[in-house]
């Protein structure tokens, strides 16, 4: 289950513009400087906090809660499903190896 998040056309923009600012600015600087990519990070972090706290949609409780029942049940089921099938295999097997041997 993922979430999608669409981009408004304030931010495409945004984002156009710094990604030709970027490339200007990299022609022209022979070397990255230790300021720029701290604030890069810094930008990165802030922009990653906003996304989260804003632009993300998270479940509620109650969603929270029935998905985590279903995923509990499923697993359940799978297990006794594998503990079927090993139970099965070992009696198989040992009979075979009872009768040859």
């Amino acid at each position: 289950m993922g979430v999608r998040i669409a981009l408004s056309l304030q931010d495409t923009e945004l984002l156009r513009a710094r990604h030709f600012n970027n490339r200007l600015k990299a022609s022209f600087r022979p070397k990255a400087d230790k300021h720029l990519k701290m604030s890069r990070i810094s930008v990165y972090v802030k922009e990653s906090y906003k996304e989260l706290t804003q632009k993300v949609s998270w479940p509620s409780w109650n969603q929270l809660q029935s998905s985590a029942i279903v995923v509990m049940v499923a697993s359940v089921i799978l297990a006794a499903i594998i503990f079927l099938m090993d139970f099965v295999f070992r009696h198989l097997v040992t009979t075979i190896y009872n009768l040859l041997y």
